[in-house]
Protein backbone atom coordinates (compact mmCIF):
# COMPACT_ATOMS: atom_id res chain seq x y z
CA UNK A 1 0.00 0.00 0.00
CA UNK A 2 1.06 3.58 -0.53
CA UNK A 3 2.51 5.65 2.33
CA UNK A 4 1.04 9.05 3.00
CA UNK A 5 3.27 12.13 2.71
CA UNK A 6 3.35 12.33 6.54
CA UNK A 7 4.46 8.69 6.83
CA UNK A 8 7.20 9.25 4.24
CA UNK A 9 8.60 12.21 6.23
CA UNK A 10 8.58 10.21 9.48
CA UNK A 11 10.30 7.29 7.79
CA UNK A 12 12.98 9.56 6.34
CA UNK A 13 13.62 11.11 9.77
CA UNK A 14 13.96 7.65 11.36
CA UNK A 15 16.51 6.62 8.73
CA UNK A 16 18.66 9.76 8.88
CA UNK A 17 18.31 10.73 12.53
CA UNK A 18 20.86 8.44 14.16
CA UNK A 19 23.64 9.28 11.67
CA UNK A 20 23.32 13.03 12.21
CA UNK A 21 22.30 13.41 15.85
CA UNK A 22 23.89 10.49 17.66
CA UNK A 23 27.18 10.25 15.81
CA UNK A 24 30.05 10.74 18.30
CA UNK A 25 31.91 14.00 17.95
CA UNK A 26 35.70 13.78 17.43
CA UNK A 27 37.49 14.89 20.61
CA UNK A 28 39.09 18.32 20.49
CA UNK A 29 42.87 18.37 19.98
CA UNK A 30 44.78 18.07 22.21
CA UNK A 31 42.88 16.19 24.92
CA UNK A 32 45.94 14.50 26.47
CA UNK A 33 49.68 15.26 26.82
CA UNK A 34 51.81 15.63 23.70
CA UNK A 35 55.38 14.29 23.47
CA UNK A 36 58.01 16.47 21.79
CA UNK A 37 61.04 14.40 20.78
CA UNK A 38 64.33 16.33 20.62
CA UNK A 39 67.30 14.70 18.83
CA UNK A 40 69.92 16.40 21.00
CA UNK A 41 70.74 16.22 24.73
CA UNK A 42 69.50 18.45 27.53
CA UNK A 43 71.43 21.70 27.58
CA UNK A 44 71.79 21.93 23.80
CA UNK A 45 70.36 24.89 21.91
CA UNK A 46 67.64 22.76 20.34
CA UNK A 47 66.66 21.45 23.76
CA UNK A 48 66.44 24.90 25.37
CA UNK A 49 64.35 26.23 22.48
CA UNK A 50 62.11 23.14 22.51
CA UNK A 51 61.47 23.57 26.24
CA UNK A 52 60.52 27.20 25.76
CA UNK A 53 58.18 26.23 22.92
CA UNK A 54 56.65 23.36 24.93
CA UNK A 55 55.83 25.75 27.77
CA UNK A 56 54.18 28.16 25.35
CA UNK A 57 52.15 25.47 23.56
CA UNK A 58 51.00 24.08 26.90
CA UNK A 59 49.81 27.54 27.91
CA UNK A 60 48.00 28.13 24.63
CA UNK A 61 46.48 24.69 24.04
CA UNK A 62 45.73 23.65 27.63
CA UNK A 63 47.58 20.32 27.65
CA UNK A 64 51.04 19.19 28.72
CA UNK A 65 53.83 19.15 26.12
CA UNK A 66 56.54 16.83 27.42
CA UNK A 67 60.15 16.88 26.18
CA UNK A 68 61.83 13.53 25.41
CA UNK A 69 65.54 13.80 24.56
CA UNK A 70 66.72 11.10 22.13
CA UNK A 71 70.27 12.11 21.32
CA UNK A 72 72.72 10.27 19.10
CA UNK A 73 73.49 9.27 15.52
CA UNK A 74 73.11 12.80 14.13
CA UNK A 75 69.44 12.83 15.09
CA UNK A 76 68.62 9.60 13.27
CA UNK A 77 67.33 7.82 16.40
CA UNK A 78 64.84 10.57 17.23
CA UNK A 79 63.76 11.12 13.62
CA UNK A 80 63.08 7.42 13.07
CA UNK A 81 61.02 7.30 16.27
CA UNK A 82 58.78 10.18 15.21
CA UNK A 83 58.54 9.04 11.58
CA UNK A 84 57.08 5.72 12.77
CA UNK A 85 54.80 7.21 15.44
CA UNK A 86 51.02 7.33 15.12
CA UNK A 87 50.02 10.35 13.01
CA UNK A 88 47.60 11.81 15.55
CA UNK A 89 49.45 14.93 16.70
CA UNK A 90 50.56 13.45 20.02
CA UNK A 91 54.18 12.85 18.96
CA UNK A 92 56.14 15.76 17.47
CA UNK A 93 59.74 16.38 16.50
CA UNK A 94 61.55 19.65 17.21
CA UNK A 95 64.75 19.33 15.22
CA UNK A 96 67.34 21.13 13.13
CA UNK A 97 68.81 21.16 9.65
CA UNK A 98 71.00 18.22 10.78
CA UNK A 99 68.20 15.67 10.41
CA UNK A 100 66.24 17.20 7.55
CA UNK A 101 68.76 19.06 5.35
CA UNK A 102 72.23 17.69 6.07
CA UNK A 103 71.74 13.98 6.75
CA UNK A 104 70.39 13.18 3.27
CA UNK A 105 73.70 14.44 1.84
CA UNK A 106 75.86 12.79 4.52
CA UNK A 107 74.32 9.31 4.74
CA UNK A 108 73.98 6.90 1.85
CA UNK A 109 70.94 5.36 3.53
CA UNK A 110 68.61 6.77 6.18
CA UNK A 111 65.88 4.86 8.06
CA UNK A 112 63.54 7.80 7.45
CA UNK A 113 62.72 10.14 4.58
CA UNK A 114 62.79 13.81 5.67
CA UNK A 115 60.24 14.74 3.02
CA UNK A 116 57.89 11.74 2.83
CA UNK A 117 57.80 10.73 6.51
CA UNK A 118 57.05 14.12 8.07
CA UNK A 119 54.42 16.84 7.97
CA UNK A 120 55.99 20.29 8.46
CA UNK A 121 54.36 22.21 11.32
CA UNK A 122 56.31 25.47 11.49
CA UNK A 123 59.70 27.14 11.74
CA UNK A 124 60.95 28.42 15.09
CA UNK A 125 64.42 30.04 14.92
CA UNK A 126 67.48 30.51 12.74
CA UNK A 127 70.91 30.53 14.43
CA UNK A 128 74.60 30.82 13.38
CA UNK A 129 77.65 29.12 14.89
CA UNK A 130 80.63 30.61 16.73
CA UNK A 131 84.28 29.80 16.00
CA UNK A 132 85.74 29.04 19.45
CA UNK A 133 89.20 27.79 20.42
CA UNK A 134 90.48 26.15 23.60
CA UNK A 135 91.74 28.44 26.41
CA UNK A 136 95.32 27.20 26.04
CA UNK A 137 95.50 27.65 22.25
CA UNK A 138 98.77 29.39 21.27
CA UNK A 139 96.93 32.27 19.56
CA UNK A 140 94.08 34.54 20.66
CA UNK A 141 92.96 36.27 17.45
CA UNK A 142 91.87 35.01 14.04
CA UNK A 143 95.09 35.83 12.17
CA UNK A 144 97.13 34.09 14.85
CA UNK A 145 94.79 31.12 14.80
CA UNK A 146 95.13 30.65 11.04
CA UNK A 147 98.91 30.86 11.23
CA UNK A 148 99.10 28.37 14.13
CA UNK A 149 96.59 26.03 12.47
CA UNK A 150 98.61 25.87 9.27
CA UNK A 151 101.82 25.23 11.18
CA UNK A 152 100.23 22.52 13.35
CA UNK A 153 98.20 20.84 10.59
CA UNK A 154 97.09 18.07 10.78
CA UNK A 155 97.66 17.62 14.52
CA UNK A 156 94.83 19.98 15.53
CA UNK A 157 91.45 18.54 16.51
CA UNK A 158 87.92 19.91 16.31
CA UNK A 159 84.76 18.73 18.01
CA UNK A 160 81.26 18.64 16.55
CA UNK A 161 77.96 18.42 18.40
CA UNK A 162 75.78 18.68 15.31
CA UNK A 163 76.12 18.48 11.56
CA UNK A 164 76.14 22.28 11.36
CA UNK A 165 79.10 22.58 13.70
CA UNK A 166 80.94 19.86 11.78
CA UNK A 167 80.25 21.47 8.41
CA UNK A 168 81.49 24.82 9.75
CA UNK A 169 84.84 23.27 10.69
CA UNK A 170 85.17 21.32 7.46
CA UNK A 171 84.37 24.36 5.34
CA UNK A 172 86.92 26.42 7.29
CA UNK A 173 89.54 23.75 6.57
CA UNK A 174 88.67 23.81 2.88
CA UNK A 175 88.64 27.61 2.63
CA UNK A 176 91.92 28.21 4.53
CA UNK A 177 93.93 25.15 3.48
CA UNK A 178 94.78 23.31 6.69
CA UNK A 179 93.65 20.07 8.31
CA UNK A 180 92.13 19.04 11.66
CA UNK A 181 91.05 15.71 13.12
CA UNK A 182 87.31 15.32 13.71
CA UNK A 183 86.12 14.33 17.20
CA UNK A 184 82.34 13.69 17.20
CA UNK A 185 80.10 14.28 20.25
CA UNK A 186 76.47 13.50 21.03
CA UNK A 187 75.79 17.20 21.55
CA UNK A 188 77.26 20.64 22.22
CA UNK A 189 77.55 20.42 26.04
CA UNK A 190 80.00 17.51 25.91
CA UNK A 191 82.12 19.17 23.22
CA UNK A 192 82.14 22.41 25.18
CA UNK A 193 83.42 20.60 28.26
CA UNK A 194 86.34 19.16 26.32
CA UNK A 195 87.09 22.51 24.67
CA UNK A 196 87.30 24.22 28.08
CA UNK A 197 89.45 21.35 29.32
CA UNK A 198 91.94 21.83 26.43
CA UNK A 199 91.16 18.34 25.12
CA UNK A 200 90.09 19.60 21.67
CA UNK A 201 91.42 22.67 19.86
CA UNK A 202 88.43 24.02 17.99
CA UNK A 203 84.65 23.90 18.31
CA UNK A 204 81.78 25.68 16.56
CA UNK A 205 79.03 25.96 19.21
CA UNK A 206 75.80 27.83 18.74
CA UNK A 207 75.32 31.06 20.75
CA UNK A 208 72.39 29.58 22.68
CA UNK A 209 74.46 26.85 24.34
CA UNK A 210 77.69 28.85 24.62
CA UNK A 211 76.68 32.41 25.47
CA UNK A 212 77.02 32.10 29.24
CA UNK A 213 80.50 30.60 28.96
CA UNK A 214 81.51 33.19 26.37
CA UNK A 215 80.44 36.00 28.69
CA UNK A 216 82.45 34.34 31.49
CA UNK A 217 85.45 34.27 29.10
CA UNK A 218 85.88 30.53 29.52
CA UNK A 219 87.38 30.30 26.03
CA UNK A 220 88.25 32.72 23.19
CA UNK A 221 85.72 33.32 20.39
CA UNK A 222 87.01 34.46 17.02
CA UNK A 223 84.15 34.73 14.53
CA UNK A 224 80.53 34.05 13.55
CA UNK A 225 79.54 31.74 10.67
CA UNK A 226 76.43 33.65 9.58
CA UNK A 227 75.98 36.61 7.22
CA UNK A 228 75.77 39.17 10.05
CA UNK A 229 77.00 39.68 13.59
CA UNK A 230 75.10 38.30 16.58
CA UNK A 231 73.45 41.13 18.58
CA UNK A 232 74.57 39.62 21.89
CA UNK A 233 78.17 39.42 20.58
CA UNK A 234 78.48 42.72 18.71
CA UNK A 235 82.30 42.74 18.77
CA UNK A 236 82.65 39.30 17.18
CA UNK A 237 83.04 39.63 13.37
CA UNK A 238 81.70 37.25 10.77
CA UNK A 239 84.12 34.98 8.94
CA UNK A 240 83.30 36.81 5.73
CA UNK A 241 84.27 40.09 7.39
CA UNK A 242 87.61 38.45 8.22
CA UNK A 243 88.19 37.64 4.58
CA UNK A 244 86.97 34.03 4.35
CA UNK A 245 84.98 33.97 1.09
CA UNK A 246 81.39 32.72 0.79
CA UNK A 247 81.13 31.48 4.37
CA UNK A 248 77.49 31.44 5.45
CA UNK A 249 76.35 28.54 7.61
CA UNK A 250 73.21 29.08 9.65
CA UNK A 251 71.23 26.38 11.45
CA UNK A 252 67.50 26.35 11.97
CA UNK A 253 65.09 24.80 14.46
CA UNK A 254 61.58 23.75 13.43
CA UNK A 255 58.68 21.50 14.39
CA UNK A 256 57.42 18.46 12.46
CA UNK A 257 54.71 15.82 12.91
CA UNK A 258 54.54 12.34 11.38
CA UNK A 259 53.31 12.27 7.78
CA UNK A 260 49.57 11.82 7.60
CA UNK A 261 48.79 13.91 10.67
CA UNK A 262 45.35 15.46 10.02
CA UNK A 263 45.55 18.93 8.52
CA UNK A 264 43.32 20.54 11.20
CA UNK A 265 45.75 19.35 13.89
CA UNK A 266 48.78 20.67 11.97
CA UNK A 267 46.96 23.97 11.45
CA UNK A 268 46.10 24.23 15.16
CA UNK A 269 49.70 23.59 16.16
CA UNK A 270 51.01 26.07 13.59
CA UNK A 271 48.57 28.74 14.76
CA UNK A 272 49.59 28.32 18.39
CA UNK A 273 53.29 28.34 17.44
CA UNK A 274 52.86 31.46 15.30
CA UNK A 275 51.15 33.27 18.19
CA UNK A 276 53.95 32.23 20.54
CA UNK A 277 56.67 33.49 18.20
CA UNK A 278 55.01 36.92 18.12
CA UNK A 279 55.02 37.35 21.91
CA UNK A 280 57.51 39.98 23.20
CA UNK A 281 58.93 37.57 25.81
CA UNK A 282 59.63 34.93 23.16
CA UNK A 283 61.21 37.48 20.82
CA UNK A 284 63.43 38.70 23.66
CA UNK A 285 64.44 35.11 24.50
CA UNK A 286 65.37 34.40 20.87
CA UNK A 287 67.41 37.60 20.59
CA UNK A 288 69.14 36.83 23.88
CA UNK A 289 70.43 33.49 22.59
CA UNK A 290 71.84 35.05 19.43
CA UNK A 291 69.09 33.84 17.11
CA UNK A 292 66.29 35.24 14.98
CA UNK A 293 62.65 34.22 14.65
CA UNK A 294 61.78 31.86 11.78
CA UNK A 295 57.97 31.89 11.74
CA UNK A 296 56.49 30.01 8.77
CA UNK A 297 53.39 28.27 7.55
CA UNK A 298 53.69 24.48 7.09
CA UNK A 299 54.03 24.95 3.32
CA UNK A 300 56.70 27.64 3.75
CA UNK A 301 58.68 25.39 6.08
CA UNK A 302 58.54 22.54 3.56
CA UNK A 303 59.90 24.80 0.81
CA UNK A 304 62.57 26.22 3.14
CA UNK A 305 63.82 22.73 4.03
CA UNK A 306 63.95 21.74 0.36
CA UNK A 307 66.06 24.81 -0.46
CA UNK A 308 68.35 24.18 2.50
CA UNK A 309 68.81 20.51 1.56
CA UNK A 310 69.94 21.62 -1.91
CA UNK A 311 72.49 23.96 -0.29
CA UNK A 312 73.80 21.07 1.80
CA UNK A 313 74.51 18.99 -1.30
CA UNK A 314 76.80 21.80 -2.45
CA UNK A 315 78.28 22.33 1.02
CA UNK A 316 79.17 18.66 1.45
CA UNK A 317 80.97 18.72 -1.89
CA UNK A 318 82.96 21.86 -1.04
CA UNK A 319 83.86 20.69 2.48
CA UNK A 320 84.67 17.20 1.16
CA UNK A 321 82.66 15.50 3.93
CA UNK A 322 82.84 11.76 3.30
CA UNK A 323 79.50 9.98 3.08
CA UNK A 324 78.68 7.43 5.75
Amino acid sequence: MKLSAFNLIVAAMMCTGPSTTSRAQAPAYPNRPVTIVVPFPAGSATDSVARRVSEGLQRKLGQGFVIENKAGADGIIASRQVASATADGYTLLITTNTTHSANPSIYRQLPYDPKKDFAPVGGIIRIPFILAIRPGFPAKDFAGFVKAAKEASPSLSYGSGSMGSRASAELLKARLGFDMTHVPYRGSPQAMTDLIGDRIDVFFPDPASALGMIQEKRFPVLAVTGPKRVPTLPDTPTLMELGVPDFNIVAWVAAFAPAGTPQPIVARLNGALDELLREPDMIAFVNQIGSEILATTPAELGAYVDEDAARWVHLVEIAKIEKK
